[in-house]
């Protein structure tokens, strides 16, 4: 056979094997075991690989081998920077590879060590170590660094709180300290061309920036690092330590370990500090493991206490502010290492501030050195955050019939594809197809455009006090600031008050704008549908509806996706009516001196509230809308009106009867007054002087259990069981107590003018009677099915089966088409050759370079 013949012939054979490998293979399978060590040994020896990244992989392959294996499995090992701009063509916003920085656009190394910790793009931040073994690098590579070749991910996502989530918590006093005293220096987003300035100094710019174009950081915290590094190294006080000092009380956010901060963003806070056993003149000698002794009427006076869990609760999720606080050479295996000291590190919290002013962090849902695609899809990466008492999200998915496909079909999803085709690499939404991913047909033509603006496809805030939309920028101290507006406490109502009239559109209202309720399913009663009242949108929370719809059309019809949202907007309005009643019964324990607003955490109606809004009410709203029925009605609802709103429900009522009595007792004293007691009228008095002291036992007794409630919110693993014995110990024998008041009532009937009055009140007093409700937490647990396995290799037996009978199948052919190609003339058979060759060669790399 002719060499050229044998050449196509076997080009054939090739493109045959190739399809037939293609056919299942994963996009990128992150490779274990030998294979992985050979390749590193092949990248430290190729040419696509940079020197400087070599350098550094040549000593941590001996020292961090984990981390270099984990950037080997990346695709940050095959791709250039280049390679981004048909990254952006595919999910259909080609324009931003213009963004990418000039010096990557036509950079010929893949991206290693180097590229991040050596390129990073600020040279004047104050973490920078100079000399690394002949290298000057940073350690921490921040938002700021990734948006060089990621220009759109790192905008869009510094408009969500996932960038500013650690000074909207954690850290809120020091940044709102820093802010106010910004303001007060002329600084303005609405004022004029200097106030804009100063503005875009001093804060976060949201308000004079355009959403998802401009990226947002907040430069002046690196000025803020630098004057904190220089005064920890030096002592010396430059003006801007003098600021903090002024504006803020301290120098750095964690001077005072937060011992001095009551607030909801870390609720522990409030029994901690509780003012109530001081009230008693109450002192409990603490003697810690320290030898530190004190007498101590709350645990937050003891020195030693330092609120460590702070570290490894709030700043796990919501990140840390990073301090650079002095340079320093330690010695480390042996070698004399340069380093910056570094404080809230480390640190993976989504909104960590870093030291060059970056808001929010990457590596919170691409963790590095393999920084997945895969494992950001993948839904417990949210649910390593988005999970437990106050936002059960991953719970909730797993309950939801998107879980349970998920969980069948998830592990032979094509995770890796860009963009995602709906029913073509996954049959059921995770987190981020329903909020961020660029989701396609099976052509790669979108239809529901990517983002990480996760504000994009949602309408309402589903985390404070009531039904409001969410904030028109993730600054929540700017809306107060600019505005006048609480997110926290805000209502649907207020929004127009807060209007803005010298800020430009669209920022004129501190929320997003467009949500009308009115009255079109029917009064109660009627025979109508559709059904309950209906939300109108328009503006721009009607783009953000019609997103979200938009995700859910792709598997589902128009009306099934609009009832859908028809009775999830209803659970928006009931909430919100049952969060106002209950905040006004706390009010009016504040206003009757039953409980002291001078801290909102530490007292039994305040602890109920404070779960109504923040753990059972969010359980129902969020419940609803991901499509959990446990969550939105047992873990939601029930927990929610039977069991906290029920608990403040009955113990107002029984302290205002407390108060009630009291002042019935004193008129009673006071009218006889001057004149001794009848020895009846004396014991009748004293009688109904120990049903009041009975009385005030029961909430002592309710109040005796804030402590133990209160420390449930220090841990998630605590479980809904350990509250079980709280609530039977505060059932009390109410029958007894209404067979006393019978018997007074009785005794009373002839005694005085106010028995009747006494009576009166008796009968109202055998109303009281508190229902309480326990509660219990549904575990579910899934079993491994052992026949998985079996019917995997079963399958894999049958597919090369099947690859097997093609190739035999082909082989025929080969034989047929090679006494055709013999009377091809010599001419056209070699360019029929050349040409099908080359078609091969361009097939099969199509096919490896979708399987990289």
């Amino acid at each position: 056979m002719p060499i050229m013949k044998r050449f196509l012939l076997a080009g054939i054979l090739v493109l045959s094997f190739l399809l037939v490998a293609g056919i299942a293979a994963p996009a990128h399978a992150a490779q274990f075991g030998d294979d992985l060590a050979a390749k590193v040994q092949e990248l430290m020896k190729s040419d696509v690989v940079s020197p400087q990244t070599k350098a550094c992989l040549s000593c941590h392959i001996q020292y961090t081998p984990g981390i270099v294996y984990d950037w080997a499995n990346s695709k940050h090992a095959e791709m250039t920077p280049a390679a981004l701009a048909d990254l952006y063509k595919a999910i259909g916003t080609p324009e931003w590879a213009d963004k990418i920085a000039d010096k990557f656009k036509n950079y010929n190394y893949v991206i290693g060590c180097y590229e991040c910790h050596g390129m990073f793009k600020e040279a004047d931040r104050p973490d920078v170590i100079e000399n690394h073994f002949g290298y000057k690098i940073v350690t921490i590579v921040t938002r700021k660094d990734c948006s060089q070749c990621h220009p759109k991910e790192s905008a869009e996502i510094s408009w969500t709180w996932h960038a500013t989530g650690s000074v909207m918590s954690p850290f809120k006093p020091w940044y709102l300290g820093i802010l106010k005293w910004a303001k007060s220096q002329g600084a303005d987003p609405f004022g004029d061309a200097q106030a804009k300035a100063l503005y875009e100094k001093y804060f976060p710019p949201y308000l004079t920036k355009q959403r998802d174009v401009d990226d947002i950081n907040w430069n002046f915290y690196k000025e803020i690092a630098k004057a904190i590094m220089q005064y920890m190294e030096t002592g010396q006080e430059n003006d801007i330590v003098k600021m903090l000092k002024e504006a803020t009380g301290m120098v750095t956010p964690y001077d005072y370990d937060w011992k001095t901060f009551i607030s909801p963003l870390w609720p522990a806070s409030g029994v901690l500090n509780t003012t109530l056993l001081n009230k008693m003149g109450i002192k409990i000698a603490v003697t810690s493991i320290d030898g530190n002794s004190k007498a101590i009427s709350n645990v937050m006076e003891h020195p030693s206490f330092r609120n460590g869990y702070i570290y490894h609760a709030c700043f796990e999720c919501h990140g840390t502010v990073v301090v650079p606080y002095k340079k320093e050479t330690v010695t480390i295996n042996g070698m004399q290492v340069n380093r910056v000291a570094l404080w809230g590190w480390p640190n993976n919290g989504a909104a960590r501030l870093d030291p060059d002013g970056s808001l929010g962090t990457c590596t919170a849902c691409h963790p590095r050195h393999l920084f997945s695609i895969k494992q950001a899809r993948e839904p417990w990466t949210c649910g390593q955050c988005h999970l437990g008492y106050d936002h059960p999200h991953i719970e909730i998915y797993e309950e939801s019939k998107h879980g349970n496909i998920w969980d069948v079909y998830g592990k032979d999803w094509n995770w890796d594809q860009i963009p995602w085709r709906v029913g073509v690499d996954f049959n059921a939404p995770t987190c981020a197809t329903c909020h961020m991913s660029a989701l396609a047909d099976a052509n790669g033509n979108i239809l529901v455009p990517g983002t990480h603006d996760l504000v994009k496809r949602l309408v309402w805030d589903q985390m404070h006090f009531f039904s409001i939309p969410k904030g028109i920028i993730p600054d929540k101290m700017q809306q107060a600031l600019f505005y006048g507006w609480s997110q926290l406490k805000g209502k649907l109502e207020d929004i127009e008050a807060k209007k803005n009239d010298k800020a430009p559109e669209p920022y004129k209202y501190p929320v997003f704008t467009g949500i009308k309720i009115v009255e079109d399913g029917g009064k109660i009663g009627e025979t109508k549908f559709p059904r309950l009242l209906k939300v109108e949108y328009t503006g721009e929370l009607a783009k953000h509806r019609a997103e979200m719809e938009a995700v859910c059309k792709l598997c589902h019809s128009s009306q099934w996706t609009e009832n859908f949202f028809r009775t999830a907007d209803q659970n928006m309005i009931d909430y919100d009516i049952v969060a106002r009643f209950a905040n006004a019964l706390l009010q009016l324990a504040w206003k009757e001196g039953i409980h002291d607003n001078k801290n909102i955490l530490d007292e039994y109606m305040e602890i109920m509230w404070y779960y109504i809004w923040h753990h059972e009410g969010r359980r129902w709203r969020n419940g609803v809308y991901m499509m959990g029925p446990d969550f939105a009605h047992w873990f939601g609802i029930v927990d929610t009106v039977m069991d906290k709103l029920g608990r403040m429900t009955s113990y107002l009522y029984t302290a205002l009867k407390i108060k009630q009595i009291e002042t019935e007792l004193q008129a009673l004293k006071q009218a006889a007054a001057g004149a001794p007691y009848t020895p009846e009228l004396a014991a009748q008095i004293a009688q109904l002087q120990r049903e009041l002291e009975s009385l005030k036992a029961q909430l002592a007794a309710l109040e005796a259990q804030v402590p133990v409630l209160k420390s449930q919110l220090q841990s998630l693993e605590t479980g809904y069981s350990a509250i079980e014995g709280d609530v039977g110990s505060l059932k009390t024998d109410v029958n007894t107590l209404l067979q006393q008041l019978q018997e007074l009532s009785k005794q009373l009937e002839a005694l005085s003018p106010q028995a009747k009055e006494i009576q009166k009140l008796v009968s109202e007093i055998q109303q009281v009677a508190g229902q309480l409700q326990t509660i219990g937490q549904k575990a579910e647990t899934a079993n491994a099915k052992a026949e998985e396995a079996s019917m995997k290799a079963e399958e894999a037996s049958n597919k090369a089966g099947q690859a097997i009978s093609m190739i035999e199948e082909i082989s025929k052919k080969i034989d047929e088409l090679s006494s055709k190609i013999d009377s091809v003339s010599s001419t056209a058979y070699t360019l029929g050759a050349i040409a099908l060759a080359a078609a091969v060669i361009a097939l099969g790399l199509s096919i490896v370079y979708r399987r990289s």
